[in-house]
């Protein structure tokens, strides 16, 4: 696949996103307004003191009410979705926010030798990929093997390793991982996964609807018995409503994640032009050396990080080793062989 194909999957995978964002959006705040307007439509009823639920119809204020808590849940999750993408767009922010400690211009007696061949690593990667030298971090504190790069562009990127990979890697894998990193800036990667876990981060302003919508339930005042108990059942509805948006879209996010990853590792080969360090790094953690990294924010960077920083299985965003490995060593994938 050329860089033209890349860039042509790379926008095909974009425009899917964003339709399908659209479209758990449209239902969401759907949702919700469907929610305000039963619950209002109950309200009335318990007023007029009419336990027939057909033989009572809304009135037009009704309507507007459900239609102005449609807009505006839609509203806030696409303020809540742009909020997260502008905090995530400067790839040294996310890096300084996982305790990332610049080295690009720090002064070459300030660091160690580990620390100078990894910047010249980063310097012979950014000239095999024509790219513009990223701002370049080290994780001190994080003893697993792993790396990352964010942003949204080449101008704002950033590479970051941890201090494991600095201590375990040799450098032709350590060049195998950098590369790799620069495979996600060249291709687009970043920006990709900054959209993906925007639109994901999103949806969780519906937790925040559901926390008002239930202590309006069950806040002071005489309510009607019934009335309650429809916003409590509302209250759990819109919870559920946004436990399902964000698990559709923890699951999209991994699946567009995982063949990101295998993109970047055949970038990584292409820009070393030896696929055995890149591969002998996985045989590390196949082999037992750890990837975990242990920073509080870790979690919502797991889809960024090279190897698996942690988080549930369910919505891992890396293939498995095994797969990667076989696919550095040119060897077809198991489907590949049955079609053989």
């Amino acid at each position: 696949m050329d860089f033209r194909e890349q860039q042509d999957l790379a926008r095909r995978q974009t425009r899917i996103l964003v339709g399908l964002y659209v479209l758990l959006l449209i239902v969401a705040a759907a949702a919700v307004g469907g929610l305000v307007w039963l619950a209002l439509t109950l309200g009335e009823q318990a007023q007029a003191n009419q336990p027939d639920a057909v033989s009572s119809l809304p009135t037009d204020a009704t309507w507007q009410a459900a239609a102005w808590a449609a807009g505006l849940t839609g509203g806030g999750i696409l303020l809540v979705t742009l909020f997260r993408w502008f905090t995530r767009s400067d790839g040294a922010k996310v890096a300084q926010s996982l305790g990332g400690r610049e080295l690009t211009g720090a002064g070459e007696s300030n660091l160690s030798p580990a620390e100078r061949q990894y910047l010249n690593v980063v310097d012979e990667m950014a000239i095999a990929a024509a790219l513009p030298r990223p701002r370049v971090f080290v994780l001190d504190r994080e003893a697993g093997i792993n790396a990352f790069a964010a942003g949204t562009k080449p101008e704002n990127a950033a590479v970051a390793v941890t201090q494991g990979a600095l201590d375990n890697l040799s450098r032709d894998e350590l060049a195998g991982v950098v590369a790799h990193e620069f495979g996600h800036i060249a291709n687009s990667d970043i920006k990709l996964s900054v959209r993906v876990a925007a639109m994901v981060f999103g949806f969780t302003f519906l937790f925040f609807v559901a926390r008002w919508w239930f202590h309006v339930g069950v806040g002071p005042g005489r309510r009607d018995a019934r009335l309650r108990i429809a916003m409590l059942v509302g209250a759990a509805a819109i919870a559920l409503v946004g436990l399902l948006t964000v698990f559709f879209g923890r699951i999209l996010q991994a699946a567009v994640s995982r063949q990101r990853e295998f993109l970047a590792d055949a970038s990584a080969v292409q820009f070393t032009r030896y696929p055995d360090g890149l591969k002998s790094a996985f045989e590390k953690l196949k082999g037992g050396a750890s990837s975990r990294v242990e920073s509080d924010a870790a979690a919502e960077m797991n889809h960024a990080f090279l190897f698996r920083a942690g988080g549930a299985r369910l919505f891992d965003t890396h293939p498995p080793l095994e797969e990667r490995i076989r696919r550095l060593e040119g060897q077809p994938t198991p489907l590949e062989q049955e079609r053989l």
